[in-house]
């Protein structure tokens, strides 16, 4: 088998449909195998029943693996664990795939001879996009965009639209159970940065795919700014967590130095800027440094230790 598909997926029936129908219209080699696994993460809505109609006329082996354990991380190493693909190729159940994706991803493995592939991730606007909003570095609305040419890159892909070696799970281990959404708490993220750092700190070859395309509506419930505020306070939480604290820097109760004087950095340009889209800028920061604190300070109460992952510390 050379690919298999993994989709977790939990109480989104609706939008699990349409991403299956998605996968039928792949254009694909004669002679490329693959298979499609469906997740279902202790869903109690009509999941079941959409994959099992989908089954029944798919052209290609669907299998459908029951997780109960929730959490998009315990979803995916279900998958990982069940699957027969030399390749594992990850993607959400609310996304829309391009025809070429999945051939783009093998294409990449044959010709790079590389340990993972990172394929573009385009939001799909469906409503307009707010005058405040810079893509930047977050992912409330979820983007992975490093322009038109293959190339090899030195980040983590991103788990909307990703694929490994299966060689590298047995090399580094699986996705962390502390990390990741759980059902409908979204709160703690990091699974797919984290897990990509392994990879990029043991030296694997990760590949950007520009045509390994994945398009992602974007949802209006996360263009709001209250919900931004809870997502980048949530983002400080979750790299906290990822990296761990280190033991080799300065502390106050718990809470490494840089942190406080991040918060008061950007607490003050956030009270004295006078552009407003900088000022809330700066207040997207400070709610992050918030984050990043009181994971730390959970952590250091819990005596846990530090990951070999800077990167994610440097966000």
């Amino acid at each position: 088998m050379d690919i298999s598909v993994i989709v977790p997926t939990y109480n989104r029936a609706a939008s699990l449909r349409v991403t299956l129908q998605g996968l039928l219209s792949q254009v694909l080699p004669a002679d490329l195998s693959w298979e499609l696994l469906v997740v279902n993460n202790n869903s109690d809505d009509e999941t079941c029943e959409v994959t099992r109609m989908f089954a029944a006329t798919a052209s290609v082996p669907v299998r459908y693996v029951f997780e109960q354990r929730q959490g998009r991380s315990s979803a995916l190493n279900a998958g990982i664990a069940a699957a027969n693909g030399e390749i594992i190729a990850l993607t959400d159940d609310d996304v829309l795939l391009h025809p070429g994706w999945l051939g783009s991803v093998k294409r990449t493995f044959a010709e790079f001879d590389c340990s993972a592939v990172a394929g573009r991730v385009v939001p799909v606007w469906n409503h307009s996009k707010p005058d405040w909003l810079e893509m930047g570095e977050q992912q409330a609305v979820v983007n992975f965009e490093l322009g038109d040419d293959c190339k090899q890159i030195q980040c983590p892909p991103l788990g909307a639209n990703a694929a490994f070696r299966r060689n590298v799970f047995a090399k580094y281990g699986l996705f962390r159970l502390d990390l990741g959404v759980s059902g409908s708490d979204h709160g703690i993220t990091c699974e797919d940065t984290e897990f990509g750092f392994r990879l990029v700190q043991g030296g694997e070859k990760i590949m950007y795919c520009p045509s390994a395309i994945v398009y992602h509506p974007v949802d209006p419930r996360r263009t709001t700014k209250d919900y931004f505020l809870k997502w980048y306070y949530n983002d400080g939480r979750s790299i906290v967590r990822a990296a761990g604290v280190s033991n080799d820097v300065i502390c106050y109760f718990g809470i490494p130095r840089w942190m406080l004087r991040g918060v008061f950095t950007h607490f003050a340009k956030w009270c004295l800027s006078l552009n407003r889209k900088r000022r809330f800028h700066h207040k997207l920061r400070t709610y992050r440094n918030i984050g990043n604190i009181v994971e730390a300070y959970r952590l250091s109460h819990m005596r846990a230790p530090a990951t070999s992952c800077p990167e994610l510390r440097n966000r």
